[in-house]
């Protein structure tokens, strides 16, 4: 079963605003925040009530099946004597695959039944596309209920939204950036592959220093790793840092564009978030539990110096990777991370600590 904690409920209300999420009308009507269509066609008066969501946003969209969000509902309602099997399907033809599904319909009743068609990550655009929702209710015997075309919208794949407001409240989208690590992209094993080389051991082994290590012991294992792929990214990749400033805020829902670590890696520079998500990802390849930072106008990295939950951490100040020896940057890390608790800034929620292992159980995924 899956937890839902309160930051997750927020989550997924932010999600369903953001997408335009709809609410029931009346036949034939519509609503400012979504598209709906209800027809009553079918044999003995079957009808079907249909609620779409009017955009696609990769970073929310790939998250929504494991959040338990339909991006498309039908309410299909058989007034007859019988049960009735409906076949109700949907897709965005050239965008996702087709989701097909069979309803059966119990007498005198109704049932809802939603689909998220799979959307294939080849195909996101990287510029905000037009687009059109295709959809069919039909009976067994191929009857049509329903059929429809609707225009929708698809964001860039690298938009994230830090924050929706629902006309009373903000919500925090902000856990979303956890699809941004993406630790099995295929550009994040060459880089870890190459940190070896950097690596006293010349290898990269993750929580393997053992049950008779110390505390300082297992944080030297865990920094030494962690310094192999600074070196790597500072060496190889010559990754420059772009003065990009973060668009974070609790009153904030502009759409703000970040890279994801494939983009990183070939263009060769990074803002603060794109370099707390590019060593996110390589550190979480090697099962070492980061996190992603987030500060007023700044983000950073931190990571679990230990596999348990005692709390050792350390942080990194992922714009020092071109300038500074990785000594420094994790002492820049640190010292940033300490002041948010001093100020009480975690506490007050103004800043935001996100372990990507607690959002992984949450059910945010990497985005490829």
């Amino acid at each position: 079963m899956k937890r839902c904690t309160p930051l997750l409920l927020f989550v997924i209300l932010g999600i369903v605003i953001l997408s335009a999420g709809c609410t029931n009308t009346s036949p034939g009507s519509s609503s400012s925040s979504g598209v709906s269509a209800t027809t009553g066609t079918g044999t003995g008066g079957i009808s079907a009530d249909i609620n779409v969501m009017d955009s696609i946003l990769a970073s929310s969209y790939l998250q929504m099946s494991n959040l338990d969000i339909n991006f498309i509902d039908f309410t299909i309602t058989n007034p007859t004597d019988s049960p009735r099997k409906v076949t109700v399907e949907s897709d965005v033809p050239g965008y996702t695959e087709k989701a097909i599904n069979i309803i059966e319909v119990p007498a005198h009743g109704n049932i809802t039944g939603g689909q998220t068609p799979t959307l294939r990550p080849s195909a996101i655009p990287s510029e905000m596309t037009s687009a059109m929702l295709h959809y069919k209710v039909a009976l067994a015997d191929g009857t049509i209920i329903d059929e429809q075309t609707i225009p929708i919208k698809i964001y860039a794949k690298d938009t994230m939204v830090w924050s929706v407001f629902d006309g009373v409240e903000w919500n925090n989208m902000a856990p979303l950036i956890a699809g941004w690590v993406t630790p099995h992209a295929a550009e994040i094993d060459p880089l870890v592959r190459r940190a070896a080389n950097y690596h006293p051991e010349k290898l990269m082994s993750g929580y393997m220093c053992g049950n008779n290590c110390t505390d300082e012991q297992w944080e030297d294992d865990t920094n030494a790793q962690a310094k192999a792929i600074f070196t790597t990214l500072k060496n190889d990749y010559q990754i420059t840092y772009i003065n990009s400033p973060l668009a974070y805020g609790q009153k904030n829902e502009a759409p703000q564009r970040i890279r994801l670590p494939k983009d990183s890696l070939a263009s060769k520079s990074a803002n603060c978030i794109d370099g707390a998500v590019l060593y996110a990802s390589a550190l979480e390849s090697l099962e070492i539990n980061p996190h992603i930072v987030i500060i007023p106008k700044h983000a950073f990295v931190c990571y679990d110096t230990k596999p348990d939950s005692s709390g050792y951490m350390s942080c990194l100040e992922t714009t020092m990777t071109g300038s500074s020896t990785f000594e420094e940057a994790v002492e820049t890390g640190n010292q940033e991370y300490q002041e948010e608790i001093t100020n009480g800034d975690f506490k007050s929620g103004i800043s935001q600590d996100f372990s990507i292992a607690d959002l992984r159980e949450e059910g945010i995924l990497p985005m490829q």
